[in-house]
C-alpha cells in the first residue's frame, strides 16, 4: 500500500512539474525587438499574454525591457537598473503610483531608445522596483502610438 501511494505521488509530482515548465515558458512576455523597426519608422508590438505591450530598448545604451504605460508621466526605472546603467545622481522626488507614493529621484537629459526609436534629453524617474521599466508619456507623446486589435504600433512622426 505504501509503494502504491509513493507511485501515485511521484506521478502527480511529475505531472505538476511538466505543467509548471510548460506554463512558465509559454507565459513569458512577448517583447518586440529592434529588428521589427520598419523602414517607415514604425515598431510593431504584439500584445503579451498579460494584456500589456513590451518593447526592448535602452537608456543611455544600457539595455532594458520597457512596458508601455500610457498612464505613466515619465520613463521610470528601478534603483537597481539605475545603478547598473550608471545613471547620474538625480534630484529627489516623490512619485504618485497606483501602489501609493514612492520616493526616488528624477534624472535629467537621458537618451531613451525603444524598438529602434531614439529620443534624446528625456527625464527618467528612478524609484520603482522590478526588472521592467515603464515607457511613459514623455517618450510616447513625441511619437505616434496606434493600438488596434492585439497590436500596438509606435511610429516616428514625419512632421
Amino acid at each position: 500500500m505504501v509503494k502504491g501511494f509513493i507511485s501515485v505521488l511521484v506521478i502527480w509530482v511529475i505531472i505538476f512539474a511538466v505543467a509548471y515548465i510548460y506554463f512558465d515558458t509559454r507565459l513569458e512576455h512577448r517583447v518586440s525587438v529592434a529588428r521589427e523597426y520598419q523602414e517607415n519608422g514604425a515598431v510593431i508590438i504584439p500584445r503579451s499574454w498579460d494584456g500589456h505591450y513590451y518593447v526592448q530598448g535602452s537608456i543611455n545604451g544600457f539595455p532594458i525591457k520597457f512596458m508601455i504605460d500610457t498612464g505613466a508621466s515619465v520613463v521610470s526605472v528601478g534603483k537597481q537598473f539605475a545603478q547598473l546603467a550608471d545613471l547620474p545622481k538625480g534630484r529627489p522626488a516623490s512619485f504618485a503610483t497606483a501602489g501609493g507614493v514612492v520616493q526616488g529621484e528624477m534624472v535629467f537629459n537621458q537618451i531613451i531608445e525603444a524598438g529602434g526609436i531614439v529620443i534624446n534629453g528625456l527625464q527618467v524617474s528612478v524609484g520603482l522596483h522590478g526588472d521592467v521599466a515603464l515607457l511613459g508619456q514623455n517618450f510616447l507623446r513625441r511619437i505616434d502610438v496606434i493600438q488596434s486589435n492585439d497590436t500596438m504600433i509606435l511610429r516616428v512622426r514625419t512632421e
